[in-house]
């Protein structure tokens, strides 16, 4: 079964917007270790879904200072919130889903909301302004920001329609949709189900804005309170809809010679990811639980189910250890060279650290970043590894495929838990500035550490 490479390509290129040239550092982080060290409650008010109350105060901080890389940070980040107060939501929405295509191999132009690339698209883009004025609001304080992310909520809460595989009749056992059709390109192959996934960007982005207000004294209405948790609890089981599509496959086939892909892709991360978030915003804890510790979450189109791909298996399939030096801390997609195999590899380990990180901020749980199964893999080692790829010292087994150094944002993540010069290094290849749609946006303003 092929991936489109078009897809990725235009992920891995287009999840940065990168501003002018940094200056020198400054600190704050003294003041952060005090508050978290005194910290011994979950966060009730304050911070969001990847920060914390004690980040949130720094965030402040940094964003009314001088001091770069923080201060071009700021300006980003205000500069689209600003962008997106002009904006107008526009809601993913169909009246008949049986009507919907994949268009998954090229861009989807007729001005129609009719395919998984229509639906995918649009969230990703709305609930990046959604974030971006939350956080903006929350940073800043400024209300009017908190009223237009409000604004996207309630207008995507009352129009969006989530793709949902159940609308399509999935067979999880047999890999059937109504309509389906045979060719990766065609209007609506089996690979349809397993991308729906993608919506993930979306419910990850607009769960932290809902929750980034929430927190941060900004209360919506009752009813529009109510109408916008319902939306995520939809949301989410579209996604997992797609993400069973994964599970439940394998579930139906432990000997096939798919098996492995189906239990170790990039995918079941990017879902847990989504899932993970939706968790927090509706304090669902039964379907954090599904997303940790694969424990049974019901979802009201497809019932109870405990989940076999949570992070920790998906952790120990997906990251090698154990089989040899120039293997330790290989990515799944690495190993089997998909195209490209080193920005697969830090796709995916972009979606496990998103999952680890919302676990230690919402739930006090940090262990994740360090958990090790019965295969000895850890992010620890994925970290590790694809530090020397982004450094140059190594190259990729694609001989196409350069030095992924547009991911050295990822390395603020990992150097927020172990403070080492390889890690920093990494974060060192180019300027502390990108803003990444998917999740977090201005990265180091939020957690960068000072170097």
């Amino acid at each position: 079964m092929t991936m489109d490479t078009r897809w990725l390509r235009a992920l891995v290129l287009g999840v940065v917007v990168v501003g002018t040239a940094c200056g020198p550092e400054g600190a704050t982080d003294e003041a952060l270790s005090q508050a978290e060290a005194e910290a011994t409650a979950l966060p009730t008010a304050g911070g969001g879904i990847f920060i914390t109350a004690a980040e949130l105060t720094r965030a402040r901080t940094r964003a009314t200072a001088t001091t770069e890389p923080y201060a071009e940070n700021a300006r980003i980040l205000k500069g689209r919130a600003d962008a997106a107060l002009t904006a107008t939501p526009r809601p993913f929405r169909m009246t008949d889903v049986s009507t919907i295509t994949y268009h998954w191999c090229s861009p989807d132009t007729d001005g129609i909301d009719n395919s998984l690339a229509d639906a995918t698209g649009k969230f990703t883009d709305d609930a990046d302004r959604m974030r971006t004025l939350a956080l903006q609001y929350a940073v800043g304080g400024d209300t009017k920001y908190a009223a237009r992310a409000a604004l996207f909520l309630t207008t995507w809460a009352s129009q969006h329609t989530p793709v949902n595989l159940h609308d399509l009749h999935v067979d999880y056992a047999a890999a059937k949709l109504d309509g389906q059709t045979t060719d990766y390109c065609s209007d609506r192959p089996w690979n349809f189900a397993l991308d729906g996934v993608f919506q993930a960007y979306g419910l990850i982005n607009a769960s932290d804005a809902y929750v980034l207000l929430k927190r941060n004294g900004y209360a919506l209405p009752a009813a529009d309170d109510a109408a916008v948790r319902e939306w995520l609890r939809k949301t989410a089981e579209a996604v997992n809809s797609s993400f069973q599509a994964w599970t439940r496959w394998a579930d139906a086939h432990p000997t096939s010679s798919a098996f492995t892909r189906y239990r170790s892709d990039n995918h079941l991360s990017w879902g847990l990811a989504g899932l993970m978030a939706a968790s927090v915003a509706l304090q669902d804890t039964a379907l954090a639980g599904y997303v940790m510790d694969g424990t049974a979450w019901t979802d009201r189109r497809n019932g109870a189910y405990a989940n076999p791909s949570f992070i920790k298996d998906v952790i120990n399939r997906a990251i090698e250890s154990g089989t040899g030096t120039a293997n330790e801390g290989r990515v799944y997609e690495e190993k089997i060279l998909r195209d490209p195999p080193i920005g697969y590899s830090l796709f995916h380990l972009w979606a496990m650290s998103l999952v680890a990180r919302g676990a230690e901020v919402n739930y006090a749980r940090p262990g994740f970043w360090d958990y090790a199964g019965a295969g000895g893999g850890t992010l620890h080692k994925a970290y590790t590894r694809y530090a020397a790829f982004i450094l140059g010292e190594r190259a990729s087994p694609q001989a196409s495929e350069g030095p992924p150094k547009d991911y050295r944002w990822l390395y603020e993540l990992g150097f927020t838990k172990w403070r080492e010069a390889r890690l920093k290094s990494v974060i060192q290849v180019g300027t502390r500035n990108q803003y990444i749609v998917q999740s977090i946006g201005p990265v180091t303003l939020v957690v960068g550490e000072t170097l």
